[in-house]
């Protein structure tokens, strides 16, 4: 039986137990021109030897063009080559521990519902197709830094969630219609990153919850089909969805989701939300419910968790 401390292999990469960091945007530390500043650059180097398996970055920039995603220059990215060094240090760092890091892509002025942001029904198929090259772009950067992958951020309303929900995705192109003609652009950027990537580079996928769990298992399933190597299930559109839960559950309903999804496809799954605790944690892992946990709070409150934990 596994539990949270038991090794796993996905593709090419062996992870040295099932415990991950959540992405999270540490609001208010510098960044330059999309490097990180030396603040925010040791924040993540000091994770590197706390018995961590994965780490997934903040979300960082892929796209710099103003009149598109807005002023991003306080915001640290991979866009450019001049960012590979910053995040081969950190690479570098966590696999002297052995820690895997994977970096978490997104572009800002896209998050559904909230003032100020661009519509994708608006979006124009030039800059469309540009987005979409900037993501492959940023892969291979990350690639050529030493990263064992990246997660396109599909979650919490943003930008690939807005493509692919029949909520907010009303586009009469290729890039809208059916569930898979909205996960149209995603294939194409998976393809992408799958012509130069080996086997030892993980494509992940943040996918957001739907209107129902039978549409969540659904875009899980046509997720895994086109090639996503692990899921990791959060929040979505809507951004609140009230489930019934079991009787005796122990957890939230971002978990139920998980769940569902994990049961019903053949790729790893990663949970996350108010887990708290590796016992928590652990007991997902020993009944089967996902492959992964993934913490934020309980890191950014104590960076030894795991070794705290254990004690």
């Amino acid at each position: 039986m596994s539990n949270i401390f038991s090794q796993i292999k996905v593709k090419g990469v062996n992870f040295s137990n099932r415990i991950v960091m959540a992405p999270m945007v540490h609001f208010g530390y510098k960044n330059k021109n999309g490097i990180m500043e030396e603040k925010l650059l040791n924040t993540y180097l000091n994770y590197a030897d706390k018995g961590i398996g994965l780490i997934i970055s903040q979300a960082l920039i892929v796209a710099n063009k103003k009149e598109i995603v807005g002023d991003v220059s306080n915001w640290a990215g991979i866009y450019s080559n001049e960012h590979i060094k910053y995040l081969r240090k950190i690479s570098d760092t966590y696999h002297k521990y052995g820690t895997k890091f994977i970096a978490q892509l997104n572009t800002l002025n896209f998050k559904f519902l909230e003032k100020n942001s661009n519509n994708i029904n608006e979006l124009s198929k030039d800059n469309l197709m540009y987005l979409r090259d900037c993501f492959i772009k940023s892969a291979k950067f990350c690639q050529e830094a030493g990263l064992d992958g990246i997660e396109l951020h599909g979650a919490h309303e943003y930008f690939f969630n807005m493509l692919s929900s029949k909520i907010s995705n009303k586009r009469k192109d290729n890039y809208g219609g059916n569930l898979i003609e909205r996960l149209n652009l995603v294939k194409e950027i998976i393809e992408g990153i799958k012509n130069f990537s080996k086997d030892n580079f993980i494509i992940s996928y943040r996918m957001g919850w739907t209107e129902n769990i039978n549409t969540d298992i659904e875009t899980a399933k046509a997720l895994e089909k086109i090639g996503v190597d692990i899921l990791h299930v959060s929040s979505g559109i809507p951004e609140n969805r009230k489930i019934k839960l079991p009787d005796g559950f122990e957890y939230n309903d971002f978990i139920y989701t998980g769940i569902q999804v994990k049961k019903n496809v053949n790729i790893p799954v990663i949970i996350v939300n108010d887990i708290r605790t590796l016992s928590r944690g652990n007991k997902l892992i020993e009944d089967g419910d996902c492959d992964f946990v993934a913490y934020g709070r309980p890191f950014l409150s104590d960076s030894n968790f795991v070794l705290h934990s254990l004690k």
